[in-house]
């Protein structure tokens, strides 16, 4: 449960470019909803019974967005997640939301009725505020005689610099393996938060990647290309019960990344990877509002696909988290006509072009010149630092260029504000790899900050070794697992936890490295 005195939270816009900064402490959710504080003799009013087909809690639980006074609470009424519309009626439904303190629920110290319609997929955002700082809630839902499993989130430090720590977690594609690392990250007692970088779905076909070919994680669907496909694929996602297990446990922090839509888009087109092909502004519309239908997030839902997430949380005065969207606002990346799947090179890399917009690009180095905790941790979906990605019997050098690599001025607009920050750190993921990179000798500078990249939870690995042509990576696996970070006033630890066995949901995980970044030094040291 990431904490923080407050989330900075994009407002919806029309606009697909639309500034915003506007810090709020109670933000309204894009469904109807009462909430408040309550006595222990106080109870809900009662709700009519609804006619559902079957259990509707089939996709679990989840918080998210948590603050120092309140948490967004997810859940979608889904009784049959092999349909679009989940097996339910046309009409409003009324859910009961309850928090308490203990499992007993006795007293129930805020609670409220949130209406879930069919125009978003019963999806339900509730808004539980007026709740203390830095203390341990559980909640659930019910409709009629259905009672949700229970779920639990700490709220964020209100000030002061107590520790804090939180998983790092990325890239989902369940064709490629179990989610082993999500039933280790859901038994955790020692993580407050999941800080998700993107790709919670996969837009793939059906691919039967298991050893013995027994097609027991391919995709039951095609790719989606509209609404109801993509809430398919959503679906058929959180049926897991390891990831189901992970949302409960704990508080999430979601951005997307391309695979939500289709691999390497950007703002005008799907990119040389669209295989599910058809329109793409109509895509993009059903894929955004999907994804917010399925988030426990605090943004009003998507208006004709426009949908700002970049926010940022602020962890006490420990830490301020500044997470990015390096997708929905990119101009059309460098070298199309010489690279191959936006991977190459070519003499137009440096030229200008936008990854993050003119107005979420002002926001960020507004808020970078602004932060005042003890450390400012840049939370980019794609790798930051640069990597020269060739391998071995290659002669000339070759940059992902629908990331950073291909949008370098706009990375050192962004490097000079983080090296002005306290103690700046960057977390990120879309690589399918473990990594720790010193941030600023790929392009020409000293040492700005650490970058540690959290590798796929399930996606397939890239395992091709690439340290030799990058002397400033520290540590490189080709692998499945997450970051497991903890942050004091003095020091920012990370470890690195590796899947022994990806197609087995029981397999057990092992640390493969262990870092630390020392408060007024951003050169990271191995921890034995």
């Amino acid at each position: 449960m990431l904490g923080a005195i407050g989330v900075v939270a994009a407002a919806c816009s029309s606009s697909s470019d639309s500034k915003s900064a506007n810090s709020t402490t109670v933000p309204a959710t894009g469904s109807s909803s009462t909430s408040s504080a309550v006595s222990a003799s106080s109870s809900t009013s009662v709700v009519p019974d609804v006619e559902l087909p079957d259990e509707p809690f089939t996709l679990g639980v989840a918080s998210g967005d948590v603050t120092g006074e309140a948490a967004i609470l997810w859940t979608r009424l889904v009784p049959d997640p092999s349909v679009g519309d989940g097996a339910m009626p046309d009409e409003e439904v009324s859910v009961i939301w309850q928090v308490a303190l203990h499992e007993s629920f006795d007293p129930v110290v805020a609670e409220g009725v949130e209406t879930a319609s069919a125009k978003y997929a019963h999806s339900v955002h509730a808004d539980a505020t007026g709740l203390e700082a830095s203390t341990d809630y559980v909640y659930r839902f019910s409709v009629g005689d259905w009672t949700s499993e229970v779920g639990r989130f700490r709220t964020l430090p209100a000030d002061g610099t107590e520790p804090f720590s939180f998983v790092v977690a990325t890239c989902q594609d369940p064709q490629f393996g179990q989610y082993s690392a999500w039933r280790e990250i859901a038994e955790r007692d020692d993580s407050a938060a999941v800080v998700f970088t993107g790709d919670y779905i996969y837009e793939l076909p059906p691919i039967d990647a298991s050893p013995d070919k027994t097609a027991e994680r391919v995709w039951t669907t095609t790719p989606p290309v509209d609404l109801e496909g993509f809430r398919l694929r959503y679906a058929e996602v959180k049926s897991d019960v390891h990831l189901q297990a992970a949302h409960a446990a704990s508080g999430w922090f979601v951005m997307w990344d391309d695979h939500e839509i289709t691999d390497n888009y950007y703002k005008d087109d799907g990119g040389q990877l669209d295989l599910a092909g058809g329109d793409f502004k109509a895509k993009r519309v059903a894929a955004y509002q999907a994804w917010w239908e399925h988030q426990p997030v605090r943004l009003d839902p998507p208006v004709d696909g426009a949908l700002d997430v970049y926010r940022s949380v602020r962890i006490g005065d420990l830490a301020e988290l500044f997470m990015i969207d390096t997708r929905q606002y990119a101009d059309e990346p460098p070298c199309l006509d010489a690279s191959r799947f936006d991977f190459g090179a070519c003499d137009d890399r440096d030229a200008e072009r936008t990854l993050l917009g003119d107005q979420q690009e002002e926001w960020l180095l507004d808020g970078l010149s602004d932060a005042s905790t003890t450390w400012t941790t840049l939370v980019s979906p794609v790798m930051f630092a640069g990597l020269d990605a060739r391998v071995e019997g290659d002669s000339e050098a070759g940059y992902y260029l629908e990331g950073w690599d291909g949008y370098t001025q706009a990375r050192d607009r962004v490097a000079d504000a983080l090296a002005t920050t306290s103690n700046p750190v960057v977390l990120s993921g879309d690589y399918h790899a473990s990594f720790a990179l010193d941030v600023g000798p790929a392009f020409g500078r000293d040492v700005i900050a650490p970058e540690f990249m959290a590798t796929a939870i399930s996606s397939a690995p890239f395992a091709a070794e690439v340290r030799p042509a990058n002397p400033h990576v520290h540590h490189f696996a080709g692998d499945n697992g997450y970051l497991h970070c903890t942050v004091t006033e003095d020091d920012f630890n990370v470890e690195y936890r590796s899947v022994d066995d990806i197609w087995d949901p029981s397999s057990g995980l092992t640390t493969t490295a262990r870092f630390a970044v020392d408060s007024g030094d951003p050169n990271m040291r191995e921890v034995s």
